[in-house]
């Protein structure tokens, strides 16, 4: 039976601990507080941010962790692999098409641009690739892909409502589901491994 690396488990517990704690980072430099319960994680590495390059920078290292991730996890199907490398991959949209800060201020969250097309392909992809990894075979089967990719898109349409009607509540929203997401990913990662010794 194909084996998960021991370094996939540190890829998978990386990609939140990099968004949450460098946006935690990045907000401490911006010249006025920075509300992250409000405002986006993302805005952090808008147009505008102070040291907005150190923001990119935990991104786009959650991005390749994630990517590696899906690389790593070789007992579960295909498809659910590709659609993880694809939420990895979706984070390069999301720093190549930034936010921008107006005013001093970030502007608000536009719902039909680049960015936000490719923050929510990150969401989306993250939410449904444990239903498209179930296998008889692996550590994940169909019932609990689906659970799995249900408890994540309900905070992922809770997000995406934020982004469309510039919600209150737009950081809060982001940094739960890319808490749940990470979860999720390493949960899987660590049922993979322990299957493969059993075996």
């Amino acid at each position: 039976m194909r084996s998960v690396p021991g370094w996939t488990v540190i890829t998978a517990l990386l990609p939140p601990l990099l968004i949450v704690g460098g946006s935690a980072i990045a907000a401490t430099l911006q010249p006025l507080p920075f509300n992250q319960v409000h405002y986006s994680i993302s805005q952090l590495a808008a147009h505008g941010a102070t040291d907005r390059w150190i923001m990119n920078l935990f991104i786009l290292g959650a991005s390749l962790c994630t990517v590696l991730s899906a690389v790593g996890l070789r007992t579960v199907r295909m498809a659910g692999r590709l659609t993880l490398a694809v939420s990895g991959l979706a984070a390069i949209g999301v720093v190549a098409f930034p936010d921008q800060w107006i005013g001093g201020h970030p502007a608000p969250v536009d719902a039909t641009d680049h960015h936000t097309v490719s923050a929510w392909v990150v969401f989306l992809a993250a939410a449904l690739w444990p239903t498209l990894a179930a296998n008889h075979t692996g550590p994940l089967r169909l019932r609990w892909g689906l659970g799995l990719s249900a408890i994540q898109l309900a905070p992922a349409g809770w997000k995406i409502t934020q982004d469309i009607n510039h919600g209150d509540y737009l950081g809060l929203s982001e940094r739960v589901l890319l808490g749940l997401e990470g979860l999720v990913l390493l949960a899987v990662v660590l049922m993979a491994r322990r299957q493969v010794a059993h075996r």
